[in-house]
């Protein structure tokens, strides 16, 4: 499955940033760390959704900044837009699952007769016997479909755009795989992604939905614009922010 995807993000490598900013080559840096992910047998994709960024939506996006924090954007944030109309990508490594996950969830091991602490991912599934019951509702649970293309697959779903619906059931579920889920340039500010458990003068929204418990918002608190950390669907926003929007996204896309 994974092979196939090299082909299908070579575009990847042409999305620019703003010319001389920090995030100028994150096209190509995106693809160098997929392309890494690729080649590791231990990792698989499931969700890559990443549309080119669309000159439309960035001045729309430009628009909606001014008019809500009264200042122009941020270069760095303009620049992931340049790029990316948004990024919703998740990969997972099923073996290193396989040994933390709570086998019980799986199947009734007592017909199986074998202690399941004792079987390692390599030996389950090369083993037919657990084909049915135990590969397929473990791959299921951990959100791994080898028989569907990764590619284009979203963890959003644009039909349902009202509160968490937008995010559907992947900030509930597969939390097990490391996932990346920035929304699209139209999105960001809409009424939909505004963070609801905030008073008045907290206006953030979210970001980076990455798990079930703790997200990333972006907006002004204590009339600070920045990147903070949420967690409980962001009811609670810590203390925290990172410096600048270039090192976030370093980190949580290219590293």
């Amino acid at each position: 499955m994974n092979e196939n995807l090299l082909s299908q993000i070579e575009y990847l490598k042409d999305c620019k940033g703003i010319k001389g900013s920090k995030l100028e080559n994150l096209g190509q840096s995106i693809y160098s760390k997929i392309k890494n992910i690729i080649q590791d047998p231990d990792l698989f994709i499931t969700h890559l959704y990443i549309p080119k960024g669309s000159v439309e939506n960035v001045q729309i996006l430009e628009t909606q900044f001014r008019q809500l924090f009264n200042t122009e954007i941020d270069s760095e944030l303009l620049s992931f837009y340049h790029c990316f109309d948004g990024f919703e990508f998740r990969y997972i490594n099923p073996s290193k699952v396989w040994e933390e996950f709570d086998k019980d969830e799986i199947v009734d091991w007592e017909e199986f007769d074998v202690d399941p602490e004792n079987l390692s991912y390599g030996d389950m599934i090369k083993n037919e016997k657990y084909e049915d019951e135990v590969k397929n509702e473990f791959h299921s649970l951990i959100g791994l479909d080898f028989d569907e293309p990764a590619f284009n697959n979203r963890l959003s779903n644009p039909n349902k755009l009202k509160e968490f619906l937008f995010y559907d059931e992947s900030i509930e579920m597969n939390d097990l795989g490391t996932k990346t889920f920035i929304p699209s340039a139209i999105h960001l500010f809409s009424e939909d992604n505004k963070v609801k458990y905030q008073t008045d003068d907290i206006n953030v929204f979210f970001f980076d939905y990455f798990d079930f418990w703790s997200q990333t918002v972006f907006g002004e608190k204590d009339n600070n614009i920045a990147i903070y950390a949420g967690v409980d669907y962001s009811a609670s926003i810590e203390d925290w922010k990172f410096k600048e929007i270039a090192s976030f996204i370093k980190e949580r896309l290219v590293k």
